[in-house]
């Protein structure tokens, strides 16, 4: 499978390392690795990740990483697995969706 990762996605990867690296630079290093190793298993495990349960609507999954939840669907017919952002697990997740869906 494809793997599609936009670039506000890769964004919201690089604003989550700028935020750690005030504390640690090696942690910010290791989890902005660990959230693309994560996103990399999806190519050949696009099931990984369990249905988002806010959703009704099962075309979104997530993969976790410690407390970042990666949203992502997958696309069989174009074998195409679509990243659409990563958030903190502590965050409102219908307030960052609903922010998500308005700059789509």
């Amino acid at each position: 499978m494809q793997l599609i990762i936009p670039n506000r996605v890769a964004k919201d990867i690089l604003k989550i390392y700028k935020y750690i690296a005030k504390d640690s630079l090696k942690y910010a290093k290791e989890t902005a690795y660990n959230i693309y190793s994560r996103i990399a298993e999806l190519k050949f495990s696009p099931y990984l990740g369990r249905y988002v349960p806010e959703f009704q609507n099962k075309q979104y999954r997530e993969l976790l990483y410690k407390s970042y939840r990666i949203i992502y669907s997958i696309f069989e017919e174009t074998s195409t697995i679509y990243i659409h952002f990563v958030v903190h697990s502590k965050r409102n997740f219908d307030s960052f969706y609903n922010s998500y869906i308005s700059k789509k």
